[in-house]
């Protein structure tokens, strides 16, 4: 319970400060700041959130600049408190205090002064927090590029992109990371110079914060930075930035112009294969003749990468070029490829027929090499819902090598079309109970039974 005594001091506290909010004469402002400092020097936990409440609320610069000076006298806890509320009061007088109050040895101190940084902070700040952010870690990096991202003012912006250039590397990587934070389109030009920075951090931030910050307009800069990328991490970065930026046409017919037209004049073999490797992260249908005819480069690392693009597409569409990849190459590699992205593929169209669907996966099942493939065609089947794609997976419940994936695919659909061939999903999960070897898919398998898992039956749904 509060003391008698701390009950008088906050009432008095309260008084003084309603005056002066109202208008009272001067000493009563300064008795008022003499109290809430003499309480901030003190242990009274109590009354030191009734100070700093009051000191948010008395209103003149002069309250602010007799509270930061007396900011270095506190105690770190004390000064915690009121760096909070200088922040909160919003006068730019106290800026210099605060700047001072970064550099203290006490880390709980540093933190609140950069977090109040970022609501008293200016252009002059964006050094300083993004210096204190690439030097520090935890909740005192966290508090600086929480500020440098907040930090309000017309040149903030400019300072920050002006300063890129001339920064050290782990500060570089602090002002990237805001250019994208804050959304600066015009730090396109200085990123498309950091991508190519010495260091691979930096290359890496400024790839990243491109995706963000750099249009439409950009991508052909953004396409020769990916032809440019000399390691593997770079090329794979670039790749996701131009089709990141790509994503941004609204035209997805025209989402892969600026890749299409590079493509024809790039000859060496790995630039190839990047831009068919982006072509596969665009997805958009214009690419699929220029994939496909790269299926029939004389360079088998081409055709790899025009596999491995048709295989990732998000949607159907390629599904026959990469069956045919399947059944007729002589290349090991590719035809595995080909297949487990002809699998992928069946479980993205919604509009062939199911039956059509299951003979695609049983024609998958005869190209599969071994138990490994023949489980990830048994996997894409539990996508199916029907009575064609349970009778297959069924069929495979006697295969000591393929019965658990084939019991798991079998559950999975039976729970899918119980409702309408109640006798025929029955069967398949009574034998599935009777004779599975892990306790999990028999339990899945009695869950649906009971019309409690994977779907249930219709009669539960309508409960």
């Amino acid at each position: 319970m509060k003391t008698r005594r701390t009950i008088c001091r906050s009432f008095t506290l309260s008084l003084l400060c309603s005056c002066i909010c109202f208008g009272a004469a001067g000493s009563s402002q300064d008795e008022a700041v003499g109290m809430v400092l003499e309480i901030l020097r003190g242990g009274d936990q109590e009354m030191q959130a009734v100070a700093i409440a009051m000191a948010k609320e008395m209103p003149g610069v002069e309250v602010t600049k007799a509270l930061a000076k007396e900011l270095p006298n506190l105690s770190a806890a004390g000064q915690v408190q009121l760096l909070s509320a200088l922040g909160d009061r919003g006068d730019a007088v106290a800026l210099p205090a605060v700047v001072t109050a970064v550099q203290s040895a006490a880390p709980s101190v540093r933190t609140a002064a950069l977090k109040a940084l970022g609501q008293l902070g200016d252009a002059s700040s964006v050094k300083l927090l993004a210096e204190a952010a690439a030097g520090s870690s935890g909740e005192e990096q966290k508090a600086a590029r929480a500020s440098l991202y907040r930090l309000r003012g017309p040149q903030v912006d400019q300072v920050i992109v002006a300063g890129i250039p001339e920064a050290q590397a782990k500060t570089k990587v602090e002002l990237i990371g805001s250019v994208g934070e804050r959304n600066i389109r015009a730090g396109v030009s200085a990123l498309l110079k950091t991508a190519s920075d010495a260091d691979r951090t930096v290359r890496t931030e400024s790839l990243r914060t491109l995706k963000i910050v750099a249009g439409p307009e950009d991508l052909p800069s953004l396409v020769q930075l990916l032809l440019s990328a000399e390691s593997s991490s770079d090329r794979n970065e670039a790749q996701k930035t131009v089709a990141a930026v790509t994503h941004k046409i609204e035209d997805k017919n025209r989402q892969a112009d600026a890749v299409l037209a590079v493509l024809p004049s790039v000859k060496e073999v790995q630039d190839r294969c990047s831009l068919l490797a982006v072509l596969g992260k665009i997805g958009a249908n214009a690419a699929l003749p220029a994939l496909t005819a790269a299926l029939k480069d004389k360079n088998a690392e081409v055709q790899t990468a025009a596999i491995r693009a048709l295989a990732e597409w998000p949607s159907g569409e390629p599904v026959a070029e990469l069956l045919n990849v399947a059944e007729r190459s002589d290349n090991n590699v590719h035809r595995i490829l080909a297949l487990r992205g002809f699998v992928r593929l069946l479980g993205l169209s919604n509009e062939r027929p199911a039956d059509e669907t299951v003979a695609m996966y049983k024609k998958a099942m005869s190209l599969a090499p071994d138990v490994g493939e023949k489980k990830r065609v048994l996997s894409g089947l539990a996508n199916t819902k029907s009575l064609a794609a349970l009778q297959m997976a069924a069929a495979y419940l006697e295969d000591e090598t393929l019965c658990e994936e084939a019991g798991f695919a079998a559950v999975r659909i039976a729970g899918a079309i119980r409702a309408d061939f109640p006798d025929q999903a029955g069967t398949v999960l009574n034998k599935i109970v009777q004779t599975a070897k892990g306790d999990s898919l028999r339990e899945q398998a009695r869950e649906v039974i009971d019309g409690v898992g994977q779907g249930g039956s219709g009669e539960e749904e309508n409960r």
